[in-house]
């Protein structure tokens, strides 16, 4: 359903149910916000990567959850809604850089992997789209709120009401993910990617991610007190301390997350 490891300190999680294109049911939700509060309290982690198994990342939440019945609708839409939003929440919350790599199809709820990461990166022909107004429901995921800071509004309410499907370099040029690459080099340019995303500066990044995902929402006098406040918290760390004496020495630091 949800697979992962830790190797050198990088969580990789996978999409695993690829005999139902990884549909997000309740089931998964749950298995992801498992895994979203462990990653939160986990110290030693450097690095997240999110990826998905089979011919597509993600074609959303599961309709065939919606099987019930109409007069148990409201009731299983919440069930599934509940721990992939607190999930999401976590994992934008989190203090390491977070890579998600796409490929085929990432649509509805299955977007929502997109916001809490650091870098998205999609391989060739993959298809972007929502589909929520197809099956006459409202979004979920954190896509009223994400997507039209990502891709504007204007482009947010195309998606959402006219379910619009975007291609991969469409969704470049947007800025919904950060670059596409062939379908063959999906795999290790996001392992190169979270690689060295892991061996550089948490500290640093950790307090940037905060600050980064507290911008919508912050007065400009409110962030630059918080960063005068992160510079400090950093400053105390021995990673900033060796890699200002490096650089200094013109030497390549070597940093250990503390």
């Amino acid at each position: 359903m949800i697979a992962y490891q830790v190797v050198d300190n990088i969580a990789y999680i996978r999409l695993d149910r690829p005999e139902a294109r990884n549909a997000l049911d309740k089931a998964m939700g749950e298995a992801l916000l498992e895994l979203a509060t462990w990653i939160s309290n986990e110290e030693g982690l450097r690095a997240v990567l999110i990826t998905g198994n089979g011919p597509v990342f993600s074609v959303g939440g599961d309709i065939s959850a919606f099987s019930d019945g109409a007069e148990n609708l409201p009731d299983t839409l919440t069930r599934m809604a509940i721990p992939m939003h607190e999930a999401i929440r976590l994992l934008a919350r989190v203090r390491v850089p977070i890579v998600t790599a796409v490929h085929g199809a990432c649509a509805g709820g299955a977007l929502g992997f997109l916001y809490p990461a650091d870098i998205t990166i999609a391989a060739a022909g993959t298809k972007f789209a929502t589909g929520f107004g197809r099956i006459g429901i409202t979004a979920d995921s954190g896509n009223t709120w994400y997507l039209p800071k990502f891709i504007g509004i204007r482009r947010a309410t195309e998606m959402l009401f006219e379910d619009r499907v975007v291609d991969a370099h469409t969704a470049a040029d947007w800025g919904l993910i950060n670059r596409v690459v062939p379908a063959d080099k999906l795999a290790s340019e996001a392992e190169a990617t979270v690689r060295r995303l892991a061996a550089g500066a948490t500290c640093g990044y950790g307090e940037m991610r905060r600050l980064l995902h507290n911008s919508w929402t912050a007065t400009l006098d409110h962030a630059l007190s918080e960063e005068t406040e992160a510079l400090r918290r950093v400053a105390h760390t021995a990673d900033a301390a060796d890699a200002i004496g490096s650089f200094l020495a013109k030497q390549q630091p070597t940093f250990t997350g503390k």
